[in-house]
């Protein structure tokens, strides 16, 4: 019997050995500070909660054993010997430097903007503008397109790629406005506006990113009591709803087709979440792939990982022949591993987990995911709970955590990280210019967040 057989007969074993895991790492990271301290490392875990183990494991009991045309049957225990090892290595590199010191986490701000709310406004005036006028240059009617008479998505772009990527600056720019307390009626108009844009093409995942981040602020923001508690289950239960919504009707809003939208969450398909968070499925078809030795799959050895993120960066205009650098490895590597026709087409794609194992294999899994985890510790260990634009740079990393695991795609996750920064370069950049100019004797401010670490 095969290594991948013989896990296969401790399917529910193995889920449950990962539960724990998951379940140990929450309760560490809430004992050792809380939500507040450890964001991105307890939302990994959450993430890793859905995609990992909940998913797989809905698909395993319903008894799913085609993806893309490929017979995954015989891979989940494979699948879930992999997330073990994932989550464990994650945890490791996340804890092996100790208990984390609250010297820098609690320390005062020093920095002062002048006026934040007229500079937030300004940002985003000025990015909805050029993601706008980007479209009109590429041959979209504005007029007829806010009106309903022209659809975009479905694969539309502007003139430019790197300008219609500043929609990912749109993102930062309303959790900043949040968590800079713009006027309620302003973030609430802001927010539909980019939201009708996000829909307009089609990128849903730009709506869910934006709902997760109003509610880490929210979290940040609020110390927990009877009223808070309730707020927070209202907004809940508005978040869960906008992603159902927006997964439910992602054709529909992409295709201007309301009339096809269903709006009463009794309408719901709720197995619809698992078929969007099923990517555990498609690292199961890789490690398919790489266990069959007539196929002779190769790793590419981080060249994916990367190499395709300076690829990724270089202008057509300085490389006009960059096309032939596509597919990345990884991507042709996940078409391969599909049996069906229209594998191409699919846009399936696979976690975090099977992109490090493309790479390097079982070992790039433990070691990419310990360092990841150190990675995110030295983050953490730099923000300061009074500075909001670390903290803001903080969610945007738990925010990136959320599209690495789910996509897998390293050189994609860098590139919208950049762009989801730029708000906050530009804040900072503000306030370095008012730390030069004050007196030297001005006492730093205080933040208005709660001081306490268990958020």
């Amino acid at each position: 019997m095969t290594f991948s057989g013989l896990l296969n007969d401790y399917v529910f074993q193995l889920a449950f050995t990962l539960a724990i895991l998951i379940f140990v790492g929450i309760r560490m990271g809430y004992v050792r500070g809380g939500w507040g301290r450890h964001l991105p490392y307890i939302w990994t875990l959450i993430i890793y909660f859905v995609y990992v183990l909940a998913s797989p494991l809905y698909f395993y009991n319903d008894g799913t054993k085609i993806i893309i045309g490929t017979d995954i049957s015989g891979y989940y225990g494979l699948g879930f010997f992999f997330n073990n090892l994932a989550v464990l290595c994650f945890v490791i590199g996340y804890w092996i430097k100790g208990s984390n010191s609250d010297k820098v986490w609690l320390q005062p701000e020093e920095r002062e903007i002048k006026k934040p709310q007229y500079f937030i406004s300004i940002l985003f005036y000025v990015t909805y503008t050029i993601v706008l006028l980007n479209l009109a240059v590429g041959g979209a009617n504005l007029q007829n397109v806010f009106l309903g008479n022209e659809v975009l998505g479905l694969g539309a772009s502007g003139a430019s790629y790197y300008l219609q990527n500043f929609t990912d600056s749109l993102i930062c720019i309303l959790i900043l406005a949040y968590l800079y307390d713009v006027p309620w009626k302003k973030l609430i108009l802001w927010m539909a506006a980019s939201f009708f844009l996000f829909s307009l093409l089609g990128f849903r995942y730009r709506i869910m990113l934006t709902l997760f981040g109003i509610l880490f602020v929210y979290l940040y923001k609020s110390k927990i009591n009877a009223k808070k508690i309730v707020i927070g289950l209202g907004l809940g239960l508005i978040f869960f709803y906008g992603v159902m919504f927006s997964t439910v009707n992602r054709r529909a809003l992409i295709l201007r087709r309301y009339d096809k939208m269903v709006y009463s969450p009794f309408e719901f398909k709720f197995e619809e979440v698992f078929l969007q968070t099923r990517g555990a499925l498609a690292d199961m078809a890789v490690f398919r792939l790489y266990d069959n030795q007539y196929r002779d799959a190769k790793h590419d050895y981080g060249l994916t990982t990367f190499g395709y993120v300076f690829i990724r960066l270089i202008p057509r205009a300085i490389m006009p022949d960059k096309d032939k650098f596509y597919p990345p490895p990884q991507l042709q590597t996940t078409i391969d591993a599909y049996d069906a026709w229209y594998a191409a087409r699919s846009g399936e794609a696979t976690l975090c987990v099977a992109a490090l194992y493309i790479a390097f294999g079982w070992w790039g899994i433990a070691f990419g995911h310990f360092f990841w985890g150190l990675l995110l510790r030295h983050f953490g260990d730099r923000i300061r709970l009074a500075s909001k634009l670390k903290i803001a740079n903080y969610i945007v990393i738990a925010l990136a955590t959320f599209q690495w695991i789910s996509r897998g795609y390293m050189p994609q996750i860098i590139d919208q990280t950049i762009y989801m920064l730029v708000p906050i370069w530009v804040l900072r950049f503000l306030s370095n210019r008012v730390r030069q100019n004050e007196p030297a004797n001005k006492k730093p401010t205080q933040s208005v967040l709660p001081a306490t670490s268990n958020n």
